[in-house]
């Protein structure tokens, strides 16, 4: 199997943790050069993101949270989802809390701080926005090395890569204050 992933992708993280996770033998590599534009992987990944799994076959997998529920069907030997049905609902609900809502609502957040001119309303509005969700999310967390329970999941693979993206904002915004209060995530 091939991964195309890039570095700083957190999206490409998540599916890069679950391989070293399960200690599976996958190529990762880098995209071409022209990925975006290149016919070619166009066709391995028709919506033109990262990361994309190739299969031995041939077979394309884009979108990471295909990709690692792929993984965790395919190589069930070291699983990244609890037994427990709750615990697997509570596993799926933070992934899907730091997927749809955290990240949602941090993205928007570089783009305003990426600017020569910041406009300081506009920033404000989205830090409110974004604060809501960390105060959902850190609701969710208990106490603990892992985002639910007592061994890594599949939440860790979403929270991790997403609290590294919050520090490096946090740190290159000047707003080391975000955390503020969020005792949860920040033990996390």
């Amino acid at each position: 199997m091939k991964l195309y992933s890039l570095l700083a992708s957190p999206y490409a993280a998540r599916v890069r943790a679950a391989i070293y996770a399960k200690n599976l033998d996958v190529q990762i590599v880098a995209p071409p050069p022209d990925w975006r534009a290149s016919p070619e992987y166009r066709k391995l990944n028709p919506l033109v993101r990262i990361p994309v799994l190739i299969l031995d076959d041939g077979t394309s997998l884009p979108e990471s949270g295909v990709i690692v529920e792929y993984l965790e069907d395919a190589f069930p030997q070291v699983p990244l989802r609890p037994r427990d049905a709750a615990e697997r609902a509570r596993v799926r609900l933070v992934t899907q809390v730091a997927e749809l809502y955290v990240q949602t609502q941090m993205n928007p957040l570089f783009r305003l701080f990426d600017t020569k001119e910041r406009d300081a309303a506009a920033i404000e509005a989205q830090i409110s926005k974004f604060d809501e969700t960390l105060r959902q999310l850190n609701a969710l967390l208990r106490p603990g090395e892992y985002a639910v329970g007592n061994r890594l999941t599949t939440a860790d693979l979403w929270l991790a890569p997403q609290r590294m993206m919050l520090g490096g904002l946090m740190a290159w915004a000047g707003r080391t204050e975000l955390l503020n209060g969020y005792d949860a995530l920040i033990a996390y």
